[in-house]
């Protein structure tokens, strides 16, 4: 008997053990998250993940801002990191757990109007140069593609990937296109100065945790979402970040390279 009471206090200890806590990383890429110039968290998905704790009754949680190579690697080996927000493609959703969708995006190679080279498969990209942000999905979906990793120019943030661009330093540059476009009008250039060349893949933003990230943690977070998704304040959110997401229209239907 005495054993048995033992181990049902045992058990109780655990059952009462909080679990960890999560730890946070996103990146300055806006509109979806960054920071401000008083450094105050910002962006759409900083937004909604705020609505999220609301939903929980949860306070809000700090949120690390880093270089987006530092924090992929961060989530790849802390059992309690989270990484937003993060392209949910085939090759990287086996690997984590996932909440989603944060929004649905496009994966593009865009260039330059005036000189934007003609793609019409994979075999034409291999002479160019393309810009990518360092393990980024436009960077992580060229490799899957087969191409060269010296056919790629590599930098830290998105800003660098345009700036590339806009100096001819490349040829394409590949990345969530939204992202990429918001950078354009950051730089002071028209988008219109700029053309989607083809499309590399679309897909889900989300939060991305790592494996071994607490499952009921992650559930909650899911059931949080699917609950904000459905509210009016999700739809002004929305509504809000709508301009600054809206893509030009292609006159004909854009290639999709596999």
């Amino acid at each position: 008997m005495r054993h048995l009471l033992a181990a049902l206090a045992l058990l109780s200890l655990l059952i009462a053990l909080p679990a960890p806590a999560l730890i946070y990383y996103s990146e300055q890429n806006m509109p979806l998250n960054g920071q401000d110039k008083d450094g105050k968290s910002i962006g759409m998905a900083v937004e909604l993940l705020r609505l999220m704790w609301r939903e929980m009754g949860e306070p809000e949680q700090p949120i690390h801002f880093l270089p987006w190579a530092r924090g992929w690697y961060l989530l790849t080996q802390q059992p309690d990191a989270v990484l937003f927000s993060t392209a949910r493609t085939r090759e990287r959703d086996p690997h984590f757990l996932w909440v989603c969708p944060i929004s649905n995006s496009r994966v593009s190679l865009m260039g330059r109007k005036q000189n934007a080279p003609k793609v019409a498969s994979r075999e034409d990209l291999a002479p160019l140069r393309i810009g990518v942000m360092q393990a980024d999905v436009g960077e992580q979906l060229l490799l899957n593609r087969g191409l060269a990793p010296g056919n790629m120019m590599a930098v830290e943030r998105m800003d660098q990937v345009v700036r590339q661009l806009i100096m001819a330093r490349t040829d394409l540059v590949a990345g969530n296109e939204v992202m990429l476009r918001h950078q354009v009008r950051e730089l002071g250039f028209p988008n219109e100065d700029f053309v989607t060349v083809a499309i590399l893949e679309e897909q889900d933003n989300c939060f991305a945790f790592n494996p071994l990230a607490d499952k009921r943690q992650v559930a909650r977070l899911q059931q949080a979402l699917d609950k904000v998704r459905q509210s009016h304040e999700f739809q002004q959110l929305l509504a809000r970040y709508q301009q600054a997401s809206t893509l030009p229209k292609s006159q004909s239907p854009l290639l999709r390279i596999k």
